[in-house]
């Protein structure tokens, strides 16, 4: 390998935050809530379906806008749609503040968070989130857990030019903690997560369990794969 690791870029829900309890309520209602709120004319489950959810069975497809969009990327195929929704970027914010106050009310972590940080920064490594939620939900939700003091760096999709999977957000924590692309790793559940790692030159792309895409998929797609990001202190260790 090309060197110790000194910087870890990890994505938020589905590798921080366990996706389905915390985030689905959220995702599988809100269309629902549009069609209410604007009288439309259109099925909420047709819209829900076209994101990639399904109402029926309560699953997030892998690889989907619901998956691992961006809150403008859902608004702007609904606004196609459904023309009787506000304009993309006006929804995609009334979408992010809908999504944190679900998100915020069934906030779940994966692992002792606070435990695993300390690890890694014990070890003299800095701690980015890096995702395709909006920054301030980023921050919202790291600030509720009490880790703000042990994250060096936060992006979200409306942080940078291009978010996951351009690698921008990762080039971003490099910038800002003076590191080497080699001397990082990602850490995500999904392909934008991969493919933003390897896009950046990451030493090592991490899958994890916790988040959408089935252990079959994420084998193709990831370096490693461990159970949670609980685990990664010990890969390093041992394989990095």
């Amino acid at each position: 390998m090309p060197g110790p690791v000194r910087g870890v870029a990890f994505d938020k829900d589905g590798t921080l935050i366990d996706f389905e309890k915390t985030w689905l309520p959220g995702l599988l209602s809100v269309a629902v809530e549009l069609v209410d709120l604007h009288a439309l004319d259109v099925d909420a489950a047709d819209l829900t379906r076209a994101a990639g959810g399904d109402p029926e069975a309560r699953t997030i497809a892998p690889g989907t806008l619901l998956a691992q969009g961006t809150a403008l990327e859902v608004a702007s195929l609904w606004r196609s749609l459904a023309p009787g929704l506000p304009s993309p970027d006006i929804l995609a914010d009334w979408l992010d503040d809908y999504w944190l106050d679900h998100a915020s009310r069934n906030l779940t972590p994966v692992c002792d968070l606070g435990a695993l940080f300390t690890i890694l920064r014990s070890q003299d490594m800095r701690i980015a989130v890096v995702t395709n939620d909006a920054e301030r939900g980023a921050r919202d939700m790291i600030d509720r857990l009490g880790l703000g003091d042990l994250v060096d760096f936060v992006a979200g999709y409306d942080s940078v030019r291009a978010p996951k999977p351009a690698p921008d957000m990762i080039h971003a924590f490099l910038t800002a903690s003076g590191l080497e692309a080699s001397e990082t790793v990602m850490v995500g559940d999904n392909l934008a997560d991969m493919d933003a790692g390897r896009a950046a030159g990451c030493q090592a792309t991490i899958g994890v369990l916790t988040g959408a895409t089935p252990e079959a998929e994420l084998a193709k797609i990831s370096d490693f794969i461990i159970p949670d990001a609980g685990h990664l202190p010990a890969l390093l260790r041992r394989a990095l």
